[in-house]
């Protein structure tokens, strides 16, 4: 029969009592074996702690190699995209369609637009969100620059965008 740590525990913690026999006098052995089947149990649980120990680390260091893996992937699949909008650029193709229909990417021309902002350009109070020191907003000089107004060290740039499905 195996003997869990906290059974050891509470034999110890209640040693005396167990080892005395009806007449009062005390069992040394079994007072001995109380306290070396607790010692036993307490080894084991610190080697079992141990083991956990480096199996977590293992696991951590699992867990930065698989990040890194997901990052060079997300970066091979970007590039990939790249290559294949420069190609459809150079060649003038805007659908491609694999014959199952599966397959398909699309360019779409200009479709996207955002606002650049040229590094340490300041902007008036109107053309900057609320928070303190003001920061450009790109929705307010956007907003300007389609106005008509002239904003200097910002510009409105069109990408294309491909959609792969």
């Amino acid at each position: 029969m195996t003997v869990s740590l906290y059974k050891a525990a509470h034999d110890v913690q209640q040693r005396i009592a167990l080892c005395v026999d009806e007449d009062g006098v005390i069992d040394t052995d079994r007072l001995d074996m109380i306290e070396s089947t607790f010692q036993e149990r307490a080894v084991a649980v610190v080697a079992v702690y141990k083991g956990k120990g480096h199996t977590v680390e293992t696991l951590k260091s699992y867990l930065v190699e698989i990040q890194d893996r997901i990052k060079r992937e997300e970066l091979n699949q970007a590039r990939l995209k790249d290559y294949l909008q420069a190609c459809m650029l150079i060649t003038g193709t805007d659908s491609i369609k694999s014959d199952d229909g599966l397959l398909t990417a699309t360019l779409y021309r200009d479709r996207d637009e955002s606002v650049e902002i040229d590094e340490g350009a300041e902007f008036p109070a109107a053309l900057c969100a609320d928070p303190n020191p003001p920061s450009p907003s790109k929705t307010k000089i956007k907003n300007a620059i389609l106005a008509g107004e002239a904003v200097a060290g910002a510009r409105i740039v069109r990408r294309d965008r491909l959609t792969i499905k």
